[in-house]
């Protein structure tokens, strides 16, 4: 099937699901650990794209900040519901473009002060995952915040979904090996034959390991500043000890800031949340024409 037609059913019919996927304990920390990371670079004024920002999960919170934020998903159901919530909230500086990731063509080049692609559209632009990280440093005048699927943390659940359909694990030690998750030839002629089953299976997509995107992003002449296996930390822990530190707001507060200093620790980079994306880069448009490739980028880690 087409891949972009299989990313739209999927997309749209998911509104509702991606939405409630903030009711997830684990989400809601990665997403709110997200924010953390984004926050302190907004000012009021900056032109910014959310590449594949779904319903607006963080473009609204950013326009509430006085930011000029550009919208852009593959799926329209998802940009119609982020126009009613948009209203709702009577945000006004907000452009909503249909589109794809690894397609930018439509925007200049350094049409953006600040890039975004967050909750792995980049993964899911796979087998143009590779494009659309070129697409999204070709746009950015500066920095990009980006986050892919986790491959070594998504291996468990790779290995779950392969032994639920046979005793063989041959895909999950090819997933391992170039991070492709591709369904499986029989499920992909089914799906041929009655599309509405998109609806329901998450899309092929490439999963990266830390070192790959960080070459990428170099190779594209941007400086890796911070990465972090966000969601590491609290996938660790038990529901019950997430949910007594979830209720506490100050303890919250605090909790957060732990994870972000464990998370980017770079003894659990492979790690990641189980339920998001779980690799999280933020990376500077190198103005210095020096050769990055040469050099050990100064990554950070520990508490930013």
């Amino acid at each position: 099937m087409d891949r972009d037609r299989q990313h739209r059913i999927f997309w749209s019919a998911g509104v509702k699901k991606e939405k409630r996927r903030e009711l997830n304990l684990e989400k809601r920390v990665h997403t709110d650990e997200v924010w953390l990371e984004i926050e302190p670079f907004l000012s009021p004024e900056m032109k910014i794209l959310d590449a594949g920002g779904g319903y607006g999960r963080y473009a609204l919170p950013i326009a509430k900040k006085g930011c000029q934020v550009t919208l852009l998903d593959i799926s329209a159901a998802m940009l119609r519901e982020a126009k009613k919530l948009a209203y709702q909230e009577n945000l006004n500086t907000i452009t909503f473009c249909e589109g794809k990731v690894q397609n930018l063509s439509q925007f200049a080049d350094q049409s953006f002060d600040m890039v975004l692609c967050l909750d792995a559209p980049i993964s899911y632009a796979y087998p143009d995952h590779l494009q659309a990280v070129k697409e999204l440093c070709r746009v950015s005048r500066e920095k990009l915040f980006l986050s892919v699927v986790n491959r070594l943390g998504q291996l468990p659940i790779a290995l779950e979904l392969e032994t639920k359909w046979g005793n063989s694990i041959k895909n999950s030690r090819s997933f391992l090996e170039n991070g492709n998750w591709d369904h499986p030839a029989v499920f992909q002629r089914v799906e041929e034959k009655i599309p509405f089953l998109n609806r329901f299976v998450f899309p092929p997509l490439h999963a990266f390991l830390p070192e790959e995107i960080i070459d990428i992003l170099i190779k594209e002449n941007y400086q890796p500043l911070r990465v972090v296996a966000s969601g590491s930390l609290v996938r660790l822990l038990s529901p019950i000890t997430l949910r007594k530190i979830y209720k506490n707001q100050e303890t919250y507060r605090s909790f957060l800031n732990l994870c972000r200093e464990y998370d980017s620790q770079i003894e659990v980079l492979g790690v990641g949340a189980r339920s998001a994306s779980g690799l999280f880069i933020v990376a500077e448009r190198n103005h210095h024409g020096t050769n990055l490739e040469k050099t050990d980028p100064p990554i950070e880690t520990g508490r930013g």
